[in-house]
């Protein structure tokens, strides 16, 4: 069953009018409205009440991995000549995910009545960043819409391929906690048990180690749901904080200070500074403008505040290598490549250098991490079940001894 669209018109004499029409696409109504000679001022979906499931496809988020695929097809398709309805209308029919889908068909519609590409976009914040865009506004006003488009895709995909390779340094240390965990409280609470009958007939004092173990056991046995307390109360807790200001500022700050960890984090953040700044610069936004996309995008607020410092005074004309000098989240390179840039007026092409290098210094940086993480984890758990292990041993040595 096709879609139902309400719409709004004014007729030649001047009267307002409304309906609803069914209709494949939204511009097969403007096209009837307009051959009856109404002239349009808004066309809608009507949205249908949606079952459970499909109600939560249609609120999943779009990753970067999908601005990257939509981007390379529209680049794809306005290169061809392809109109932009039409390359909208096409996006729609291919696009799977249910979110990005709807939002198509209403920038769409959005520009079937007059709005501007970007206006559009700018709508869904939720989708297409403040980054997006700009840009798209710029490549508009440009007349090199394809352009932005392929550079856009090639940005979120890097971006993308940065994010999957330090996510995977950090989910590593991640799971293995989380088993070491699980196979503790396996033991502590199904093997540890069998044990205590027989340790209670020991008669003599248990060594310390063997005490420390049955009392956690007997703890997690009786007040498991406690522990479960702790850790939902914990968690709440940090995402409550996350969400202040001041909170956001501190675990950010935390975050850099990591050891290893934090190392890499900051290459990651120095790359993507770099290289949103350089592409926004490169699609003729201002630099003011730019930074205070930037700001939004570095993702800490750490460096997000340094920037704004820098926006600052660079409106009040100073240099924008300056602040980034004065400020010790940025490296003396970074500054000495920021200064040239400016001095030479290729600040573009010095950022992209800077983006491009801190793309190398991550990739060194997460396999390096691995390389330290793993050691320290296996002496960890070797620690944790040799713990357990010589828990239990130990008063079976002196129960030897005894015979």
């Amino acid at each position: 069953m096709p879609p139902v669209y309400e719409y709004e018109a004014v007729s030649r004499g001047g009267e307002r009018i409304s309906g609803r029409i069914e209709a494949e696409r939204s511009s097969t109504v403007a096209r009837q409205l307009k051959e009856s000679g109404f002239y349009i001022t808004s066309i809608k979906e009507v949205q249908e009440k949606k079952e459970l499931g499909n109600l939560f496809q249609s609120t999943g988020r779009v990753k970067t991995r999908d601005l990257t695929i939509f981007s390379h097809q529209f680049a794809a398709m306005i290169d061809a000549g392809i109109s932009l309805i039409d390359a909208l209308n096409i996006l729609y029919e291919e696009t799977e995910h249910p979110k990005l889908k709807e939002v198509i068909r209403q920038i769409q519609e959005d520009i079937e009545t007059g709005s501007g590409l970007s206006d559009a976009m700018a709508k869904h914040p939720k989708v297409f960043p403040e980054l997006y865009c700009q840009l798209v506004r710029a490549g508009e006003t440009g007349g090199v819409l394809n352009t932005v488009l392929n550079q856009l895709a090639e940005h979120y995909e890097r971006q993308d391929e940065i994010n999957g390779k330090v996510k995977s340094a950090l989910y590593y240390p991640i799971t293995i906690l989380v088993v070491a965990v699980l196979v503790v409280i396996f033991l502590v609470v199904k093997i540890v048990p069998t044990f205590v009958g027989m340790f209670a007939s020991f008669g003599s004092d248990l060594p310390l180690p063997t005490r420390i173990l049955i009392g956690l056991s007997d703890f997690l046995q009786r007040y498991w749901w406690v522990l479960f307390l702790i850790v939902g109360g914990l968690v709440t807790a940090f995402y409550a904080y996350r969400k202040t200001p001041d909170g956001e500022y501190q675990l950010d700050k935390l975050l850099l200070k990591i050891p290893v960890i934090g190392n890499m984090m900051r290459k990651v953040f120095l790359s993507r500074f770099a290289s949103t700044l350089a592409i926004l610069l490169g699609s003729g936004v201002d630099l003011i403008t730019s930074l205070s996309i930037v700001e939004d995008v570095v993702g800490n607020k750490v460096y997000a505040n340094a920037l704004v410092e820098a926006r600052g005074q660079v409106r009040e004309g100073i240099s924008f290598s300056r602040p980034l000098a004065d400020s010790p989240e940025f490296p003396s390179m970074v500054v000495q490549m920021v200064k040239i840039g400016e001095e030479s007026g290729n600040l573009e092409m010095m950022l992209r250098k800077i983006s491009t290098f801190y793309d190398r210094e991550v990739e060194n940086a997460v396999e390096g991490s691995i390389s330290l993480i793993e050691p320290v984890m296996i002496v960890f758990l070797a620690g944790v079940v040799g713990f357990i292990v010589i828990s239990i041993v130990l008063p079976m040595f002196e129960m030897y001894q005894q015979f």
